[in-house]
């Protein structure tokens, strides 16, 4: 059998995997500029007033009738006399029903009493392909839709989360949670990477594909008897 020699020194591999990684990465910000526009944002659906009532914990007739008296946010009305409110509406006729609604000290804007610790929730699987994104972006959306605050962080490199959200770190050439949590002096605060969603009161802190440096960059500053960086690299962020 003839075997075609391999000449190392006529082949950059290193080279060759940066150019092929470029021209990737350049065909698709083509394709995504075709298809959508540098202004271009991500939407949000309008909601109708049995979701509202849903979401807000009260009757469609009581929508109805705030709507018919001129109270709250004004929705949009069909032809045939539907109403549909968008997320922001509906975060401010909660809003009006906390002020005038009625007195029996019922909440419609969540909050929390007076030393309550903020609520973490973590969604973890060490197993690909699990549902970890989609349960965590369903966590979230609904959260923020029944009116909490909440502050999405992604953990991934593949930054699924992010472009859920209409989020291309690679791309846009946003900072991500690897601005945060570094070890060199170009460490940023937290709350500068956080990015606003399509959903009110809904939050990210995004991640791209530099989060992988910071598996091989802990042990390495966990090493150095002279820091106390990585001592402990599983951390709480609570900047809300």
């Amino acid at each position: 059998m003839n075997m075609m020699p391999y000449h190392d020194a006529e082949f950059d591999f290193d080279a060759e995997i940066l150019e092929q990684g470029e021209l990737i990465s350049d065909k698709l910000n083509m394709l995504r500029l075709e298809q959508y526009p540098p202004n271009a944002m991500k939407g949000l659906r309008q909601f109708s007033s049995v979701e509202v009532a849903d979401f807000l914990g009260v009757t469609q007739n009581h929508i109805k009738k705030l709507h018919l008296e001129g109270k709250g946010p004004a929705p949009d009305v069909s032809s045939s006399g539907r109403r549909s409110y968008t997320a922001q509406q509906m975060l401010e006729l909660r809003r009006y029903l906390d002020k005038h609604g009625r007195s029996d000290f019922k909440r419609y804007v969540p909050h929390r009493r007076a030393g309550e610790d903020l609520q973490v929730i973590s969604v973890v699987n060490f197993k690909g392909g699990s549902g970890k994104t989609t349960t965590a972006a369903h966590l979230a959306q609904y959260l923020a839709l029944t009116g909490h605050r909440v502050l999405a962080i992604d953990l991934d490199p593949q930054a699924s989360l992010s472009a859920l959200h209409g989020i291309q770190p690679e791309l846009d050439k946003n900072p991500s949670l690897y601005e945060a949590i570094r070890y060199d002096e170009h460490k940023k605060p937290i709350k500068e990477v956080i990015r606003s969603t399509n959903f009110p009161g809904l939050d990210i802190v995004p991640a791209n594909l530099e989060l992988q440096e910071y598996e091989y960059e802990t042990p390495l500053a966990a090493s150095n008897k002279n820091s106390t960086e990585g001592a402990c690299s599983s951390r709480a962020f609570r900047p809300r």
